[in-house]
């Protein structure tokens, strides 16, 4: 036979605890991860763009892209989407990397990854869009001076592991090359 000693406490916790955390476990950390899209800019550097300023990735053959005349050299041109025009922007040239055009190994189809932001839409054309990464915030180094004199007013930081170069959406779409011309894109 047991005794009262014998058994276990199976008394509930106090209000106090049941308030924050009903089964009285310890609370997650933080969670300071985002997801990002990883791409080749050039072939020099892996670059990563937020997920919550991308609408869509769609494969673009060249055939479906119209050149603008009188564009600065990094708009490549126009292409019907979802019923709208969307300006197409050489992601390579405007940072100051390689023309994607330049490049011999050019495929018939490239990757376009339409952004937005302030309400203004964007198509960047890269060479081949990688993968999504979930990457922690704090582990992004926001060190000046690591990138070549065009591409640093673009990068925001620089992922060590895995190695990319976080660009910002925003720089992106203000360019001041995107906007040197008369019609607004």
């Amino acid at each position: 036979m047991l005794s009262l000693q014998d058994k276990t406490d199976l008394s509930l916790p106090d209000a106090a605890s049941t308030a924050s955390d009903p089964l009285g476990l310890t609370p997650p950390k933080a969670d300071n991860r985002r997801r990002f899209l990883r791409f080749s800019l050039s072939h020099e550097h892996d670059a990563l763009l937020p997920l919550e300023h991308i609408i869509e990735v769609m494969q673009l053959p060249r055939k479906d892209i119209l050149p603008v005349p009188g564009m600065p050299r990094c708009i490549l041109g126009i292409c019907s989407w979802q019923g709208e025009i969307l300006w197409l922007v050489d992601l390579n040239h405007l940072v100051g990397c390689k023309s994607l055009y330049q490049q011999t190994h050019l495929s018939k189809t490239s990757s376009a990854v339409v952004v937005r932001h302030d309400g203004i839409t964007l198509g960047l054309v890269v060479e081949k869009v990688i993968d999504i990464d979930l990457l922690d915030d704090s582990t992004v180094h926001m060190d000046s001076g690591l990138y070549p004199s065009k591409l640093e007013p673009f990068a925001v930081g620089h992922y060590l592991q895995p190695d990319g170069i976080l660009l910002s959406v925003s720089a992106i779409v203000n360019a001041s090359q995107l906007h040197a011309h008369s019609e607004p894109l």
